[in-house]
């Protein structure tokens, strides 16, 4: 029985350097299953392949490495293929958004995040 519940619940991986959104994702994301969190960028491929997260939020504006370099590089991977990547930014390059977008299927969640929204967009892929 409690495989079930694990298929169901869904599991978060958020990829951030600012520790107040991590927070307060965080925050918003844990009543709706497990969450976790990196700031070891280089490595968020390696991290996410052993969590196996349902879900992984990504910072565009990365220190030493982009957003999009990480969703590429999970994307490559067949392991994660069924993760749904987020991608947020405060960004409002149109280039930006659109290269996020077509990367990820998912449309941008431009920075201050709108948590009703981001959980209403989570809860209809669940």
């Amino acid at each position: 029985m409690s495989n079930n519940l694990n298929v169901t619940t869904p599991t978060f991986l958020i990829v951030d350097d600012d520790p107040l959104i991590v927070h307060a994702l965080a925050r918003a994301l844990r009543p709706l299953g497990k969450v976790s969190f990196t700031n070891a960028f280089d490595r968020v491929h390696v991290t996410a392949a052993l969590a196996q997260p349902r879900f992984i939020l990504i910072d565009i504006d990365l220190p030493d490495v982009t957003g999009l370099d990480i969703a590429r590089t999970i994307r490559a991977n067949p392991e994660l293929k069924g993760a749904d990547l987020i991608l947020m930014t405060a960004h409002s390059a149109d280039a930006v958004l659109k290269e996020g977008e077509a990367l990820t299927g998912i449309p941008v969640f431009k920075k201050p995040i709108n948590m009703e929204r981001l959980l209403d967009f989570i809860k209809q892929r669940t």
